[in-house]
């Protein structure tokens, strides 16, 4: 006969909750290996902050090794794993569910070698060479143009001691001038290394910027062949926060009239919606192939701009209260998605969390509504008018003509109307030196 078994799911709070770790890099060599010889590593589970109850972090060490991990432990981080441990009791039938540490965190082990010991038990130490080789390195990668200029004059008036034996005809030095070969090898390989040197250093900028872009710009697809495959309204929002909007607008697409719902779904539509965004509600048909992901793109722009407006001028931003379902009107789960991509959590002195919006998280805030703002207008990735948007948003046009070509978008204006388009294959503006991302 089939057992049935009964199902218990512990309070995610306990303080006994199991730790659950990995170790990315390879398992230590006690566990590896086994054996009597090898000792396991011995951890430590620590407050991340001393004055913050959450957060944690884990530390082992073994005689070789420093594992390390930590997490924040923040309300709606939008993690994909949080992991539950089960516990089966065979005799009583019970499978016990509890879930781990810090909100169902798996803490990812770092692992370091503090020091390298030779055979000899003697830490091997860098020579003087490699010291001053390492130092040229560093500023040939990261100093600027006078101080590699510098460095370059430097190498080339370097004298090569090992070949100076005496003076006259007979000495070394001499001996390569009369042989034509004047240039010393450090100079050579100078000439060498800066033709290379150059390519190297714009293959690194590039890579820079790219790095910058990607911190900046919603996640993008730069090898997308249709612009409405570029970037994707449910990356931007994350799958928790997505998952609560479409859930509303599955609901709403099953009542008789799809677009009072949608309108209605907010509250009250006059007080809940702005322009640009119930234009965008009332101009999609119920019944084209993607008006569910229009919808949805629609009613997260209007809450992006709704935590825009509220606040850009804040000097600090409370945060979310686990007590409400919504933040500044907004969703807890798109709040926090939003809090986690446009803000910076801070701590005073007592403790107590705050989050604040740098220059440049504005400007983030404002391109990620921009690009909602084309892709809630269909597949063909147009705006026709730009000004809608940024007078609900109270940004200057220029600015944010300005943040969609940073997005890889043509712009042209005609008049006091501008427009912007998405074209493939994407291409992304070089950088200009107008002091951040508005051109301050």
């Amino acid at each position: 006969p089939k057992q049935k078994v009964k199902i218990q799911v512990e309070e995610p709070n306990a303080p006994d909750q199991p730790i659950v770790v990995s170790f990315p890099s390879g398992l230590p060599e006690s566990i590896h290996s086994g054996g009597s010889d090898n000792v396991a590593p011995k951890f430590s589970w620590q407050k991340l902050h001393e004055k913050f109850s959450s957060g944690r972090k884990i530390v082992g060490k073994d005689k070789h090794c420093i594992y390390a991990a930590s997490a924040k432990g923040s309300l709606y981080d939008d993690r994909r794993t949080k992991l539950c441990v089960g516990v089966y009791d065979k005799k009583k039938g019970v499978l016990v569910l509890q879930q781990a540490a810090t909100r169902g965190t798996v803490f990812a082990l770092e692992q370091t070698v503090p020091t390298y010991l030779e055979n000899n038990k003697v830490i091997k130490t860098r020579t003087i060479e490699d010291v001053l080789s390492y130092g040229t390195n560093v500023y040939e990668d990261f100093g600027s143009s006078k101080k590699r200029k510098v460095l370059k004059s430097q190498a080339a008036n370097r004298v090569e001691i090992d070949h100076v034996f005496g003076a006259g005809q007979g000495s070394a030095v001499v001996d390569k001038v009369m042989k034509g070969e004047s240039m010393s090898e450090s100079n050579r390989k100078a000439v060498e290394a800066s033709k290379k040197g150059e390519k190297d250093r714009n293959q690194a900028q590039e890579s820079s910027y790219e790095k910058l872009r990607r911190n900046f710009l919603p996640p993008y697809n730069e090898i997308a062949v249709k612009p409405n495959k570029v970037y994707d309204a449910k990356e931007i929002a994350g799958e928790t926060a997505w998952s609560k909007i479409y859930n509303t607008v599955h609901y709403c697409t099953h009542q008789p009239d799809v677009t009072g719902a949608i309108e209605e779904c907010l509250g009250d539509k006059e007080k809940a919606w702005h322009d640009c965004t119930l234009k965008l509600v009332q101009e999609i048909s119920p019944d084209s192939n993607n008006a569910g992901y229009r919808y949805a793109c629609t009613i997260l722009l209007n809450h992006i701009i709704k935590f825009y407006v509220a606040n850009n001028r804040r000097k600090s931003i409370a945060p979310i209260d686990e007590k409400s379902s919504s933040h500044f009107g907004i969703p807890n789960e798109v709040a926090s998605r939003f809090l986690e991509l446009f803000t910076t959590e801070v701590h005073n002195r007592s403790g107590k969390i705050s989050y604040a919006m740098s220059k440049t998280a504005k400007d983030k805030c404002i391109v990620h509504a921009l690009i909602l703002y084309m892709i809630a207008q269909g597949p063909s990735m147009k705006i026709g008018n730009v000004k809608k948007i940024a007078d609900d948003m109270k940004v200057p046009l220029n600015d944010c003509g300005h943040m969609l070509r940073l997005a890889g978008c043509t712009v042209a204006k005609k008049g006091p109307i501008m427009s912007a388009a998405l074209k493939t294959p994407l291409i992304f503006p070089p950088p200009t030196k107008r002091g951040g991302p508005r051109g301050r």
